[in-house]
């Protein structure tokens, strides 16, 4: 058995051990049983889980991840949108982690319905003070895995991962209302 989830369907999907929507709050429930303490909750992550859903991107669980992933989002080869939750890159036991990348991935797909960054540029340079002041290791990470163009990007993930859930769910909202960009 690959997990919590029966397998439906076949091809990649069986092959990663990639789960249906609706992953999260039915995972961490069965893992669980109630919400943990901490910065966010069973809740708040079956509220972004919804709005990622409704913004057009399917939310998986998989086995089979890339070494040092969490999670990821792409768009794949047949123009699907998808949030990937890494069951091996990620303790499901644990809210905050997965609140965590739930909130990094996220902004990416925030990236994607804005066509581009979701921050102002006169705020940047906060947000990379604020990062490089409560999360050294997120801007150590950033200047040293991450191409030049890329930077950015990351830096608005990791930043947001530092927001309440209800400033992520709030900014969400506002910049997917329309869904992810169709190019």
């Amino acid at each position: 058995m690959m997990g919590i989830f029966p397998e439906r369907g076949g091809g990649s999907q069986r092959r990663l051990g990639l789960r249906r929507s609706g992953f999260l709050s039915l995972a961490l429930a069965a893992v669980l049983g109630a919400a943990a303490a901490g910065a966010a909750n069973l809740e708040d992550i079956s509220t972004l889980e919804r709005l990622v859903n409704r913004a057009g991107v399917v939310t998986q669980v998989s086995d089979d991840c890339p070494p040092r992933h969490a999670g990821f989002y792409e768009k794949d080869a047949a123009g699907r949108h998808r949030l990937v939750l890494c069951r091996n890159g990620v303790n499901l036991a644990d809210v905050d982690a997965v609140w965590e990348v739930m909130a990094h991935e996220s902004t990416h797909i925030m990236q994607s319905c804005n066509r581009g960054t979701v921050i102002a540029d006169e705020f940047m340079p906060r947000t990379f003070r604020e990062l490089r002041t409560l999360a050294p290791h997120y801007a150590k990470l950033i200047d040293q895995s991450y191409a030049t163009a890329d930077q950015r990007l990351e830096a608005e993930a990791f930043w947001m991962e530092l927001q309440s859930p209800e400033a992520v769910i709030s900014l969400f909202r506002r910049v997917c209302a329309a869904g992810v960009a169709r190019r």
